[in-house]
């Protein structure tokens, strides 16, 4: 017999249970009640106080799951995005008296198995650990943070290739704090990026400037770069702050310099 189950007959029975500030049960009833009832109780009073202490403990304002206790020791599984107000409100029209509980499980958003809705109605079950976020967008915000680009962090030495997996789970904000106020951060070499100009003679022998940059770069040369930077970053043998490449490295760095803009 279910805890809910024997609420529900010593409601029948009018026993008034309820958990004492020590966390013991309580039971209260205007005429002395059935031995049986008393001694089942008694057996499973554990149970009871856990169903007991979730049904009185505050409720989240929203969860996407809720729990309906009924008086027959059913439990419902309320699903979607709601107010826990208005799925009680809902639940006490549809019920009325039936129902013994709503409990709210924040920070799920799924069903849940038979023994975790016993853990959530004892107030036990934990909430899932947060979902890490992918290495390559952890870099970018630590990088928007900073004012730079995920590059320049790798190769600038302030993170490693080992950082994207073991601090990932570390708030960006965090992260950028702390180079931010890092020596090797507020003495290295600000990086500038000139235009490459080029002069070529004119129709009337007047010289004209053409200011190239990445945006007017020649496809080869952005297939070059990237498959240089896929690869660099990545590679555990290659590390371009020092000059240290592994075969492949030193290859695609090769065609990557040796790209022709004219």
């Amino acid at each position: 017999m279910t805890a809910a189950d024997l609420i529900h007959r010593a409601i029948e029975a009018g026993v008034e249970l309820a958990v004492g500030q020590d966390g013991r049960l309580q039971l209260r009833a205007d005429r002395p009640p059935p031995a049986d009832l008393v001694a089942e109780l008694a057996a499973h009073k554990v149970e009871i106080v856990a169903t007991l202490s979730a049904a009185n403990d505050p409720q989240p304002s929203h969860a996407w799951l809720h729990l309906l206790v009924l008086a027959d020791g059913r439990v419902i599984q309320h699903c979607g995005e709601q107010s826990t107000i208005r799925i009680e409100q809902d639940a006490r029209l549809q019920y009325g008296d039936y129902l013994l509980a709503l409990v709210g499980v924040p920070g799920l958003e799924r069903p849940v198995t038979e023994s975790e809705i016993v853990k959530a109605l004892a107030g036990t079950l934990a909430a899932p650990e947060p979902a890490l976020p992918p290495s390559s967008i952890w870099l970018a915000r630590v990088a928007r943070l900073l004012g730079t680009r995920p590059a320049e962090l790798l190769e600038g030495g302030h993170l490693e290739q080992c950082d994207l997996i073991e601090q990932a789970g570390i708030d960006a904000s965090v992260i950028a704090d702390h180079i931010r106020s890092s020596s090797a951060w507020i003495e290295r070499k600000q990086r500038i990026e000139l235009p490459v100009e080029r002069i070529i003679e004119g129709e009337e022998g007047k010289p004209q400037r053409i200011i190239e940059t990445a945006a007017t770069a020649p496809s080869e040369w952005h297939d070059a770069r990237n498959r240089y930077h896929n690869h660099v970053f990545p590679c555990p043998a290659c590390h371009a702050p020092t000059g240290r490449y592994c075969q492949t490295g030193a290859q695609l760095l090769a065609l990557y310099s040796a790209i022709s803009w004219s």
